[in-house]
């Protein structure tokens, strides 16, 4: 056993090791939970427990054993669910409890508030069994989601009935409540809003263009990246800014982080979802080092309560985001960075998988084998030396032959 105060992390993801080192700083003893074996943040951790993080009643008895501090997620959905769960068991500090964390990850309930409150969200049904499907007329194209699962998963587009009732078959299959949403397809440009939500009111902190693959079939719901800042117009910051505080107002959300999925078009601004958290991937580096907000020790204060000091600047630079896909295999590694980091074409080259991987077919946020990104004061200057980059890298299995899947840049 530890004297420190012990902080117990779900989610051993890339963010994860900076917010344990983080933690570290501040004296706790920190203990990862994440089912698999060799996730990302495992290293950086003091200990690590192999069990799900989605388990609500192992994680408490494992923080009840372990008399946690602080139990805590920046940037999953799921897992801060149940963070709030286990908080609210055993006095623990939380940035809200547990009821909210259901209302702001189910997409069911979220979907009606928002409705409620008069936030702008696309036309929608809920549904149970394929069955369902009889009773209703859509106007396809449509975007069948879970309704309570992490990433990407089980995302897809339908443009017929026949392909709804396979995308949805699959949509409940992956949902552990056995619900699905069924909303109207939007057409124009997803953007992500990073936040922060302070005595009561909403600091927007950066936007994003998420960058979709749409030159393969049925993976047009997946990006290979995003761009930081998105290029929006004044009008259309109102409007976050606007239904920011909405969501904010509806869901009695309050010195926490808020991030926003949208789709901006010629109508105007339409919400898709949100999460009471940070964006994962690389968001939190790059809000850090565009504004200089420091958006993990805000997501640890979040948690214990303490006031955030909103001090950001407006980004000078632009910066692109680039996730690595592979083909099935067995993963080896990923080479040419350190190339690209001697040639200062990319600012970082991180890898999400160990060796000895097994890569699936599929194309989700889940299978991604890493991530680089790349800064330029001009939008052109991304698109080089992205361009420089891809030449440059690779993904290699066991066997030694490449198996990375460039055709999605080409997109």
């Amino acid at each position: 056993m530890t004297s420190k105060r012990v902080a117990i992390v779900l989610g051993g993801t890339l963010p994860h090791i900076t917010l344990i080192e983080k933690l570290k700083q501040r004296g706790y003893y920190t203990l990862l939970i994440d089912y698999y074996k060799e996730p990302p943040a495992k290293y950086a951790a003091d200990e690590h427990i192999c069990e799900s993080t989605l388990d609500l009643e192992k994680v408490l008895k494992i923080s009840s054993e372990r008399k946690a501090d602080l139990v805590i997620s920046t940037c999953i959905d799921q897992a801060n669910v149940t963070a709030s769960y286990v908080a609210g068991k055993l006095g623990l500090p939380a940035p809200y409890d547990y009821d909210t964390a259901l209302s702001v990850t189910n997409k069911v309930k979220m979907k009606d508030t928002m409705k409620k409150n008069g936030i702008p969200t696309s036309k929608y049904m809920f549904v149970e069994d394929i069955i369902e499907l009889d009773k209703e007329e859509f106007r396809f194209p449509v975007i069948v989601k879970p309704a309570d699962s992490n990433s990407s998963k089980g995302i897809a587009k339908a443009e017929n009935r026949d392909e709804l009732r396979i995308v949805l078959q699959k949509a409940l299959d992956i949902s552990r409540i056995r619900q699905a949403i069924i909303e109207e397809f939007v057409q124009g440009t997803e953007i992500g809003i990073d936040c922060y939500i302070q005595g009561g009111k909403v600091f927007v902190l950066m936007t994003k263009e998420r960058r979709k693959i749409t030159c393969l079939e049925d993976e047009v719901q997946q990006i290979y990246g995003c761009i930081w800042p998105a290029t929006l117009s004044e009008e259309i910051e109102e409007e976050i800014q606007r239904a920011a505080n909405k969501i904010a107002k509806a869901f009695k959300l309050d010195n926490t982080p808020l991030m926003i999925q949208a789709i901006v078009n010629e109508n105007g601004l339409n919400i898709i979802e949100f999460g009471a958290r940070f964006g994962g991937g690389e968001s939190f580096r790059i809000i850090e080092l565009s504004t200089g907000f420091d958006v993990i020790n805000a997501a640890i204060d979040s948690f214990l309560g303490n006031t955030v000091k909103m001090n950001y600047k407006k980004p000078q630079n632009y910066y692109m985001e680039n996730f690595i896909y592979a083909y099935r295999g067995e993963f080896a590694e990923v080479t040419g960075k350190n190339q690209l980091m001697d040639k200062q074409i990319i600012e970082y080259l991180d890898v999400y998988k160990s060796k000895g991987s097994q890569i699936p077919p599929e194309i989700t946020s889940n299978n991604r084998i890493g991530v680089f990104g790349v800064k330029s004061p001009d939008i052109e200057g991304l698109f080089t030396k992205l361009n420089k980059a891809i030449d440059i890298i690779d993904v290699i299995d066991v066997n030694g032959r490449s198996m990375m899947r460039k055709d999605i840049y080409e997109c």
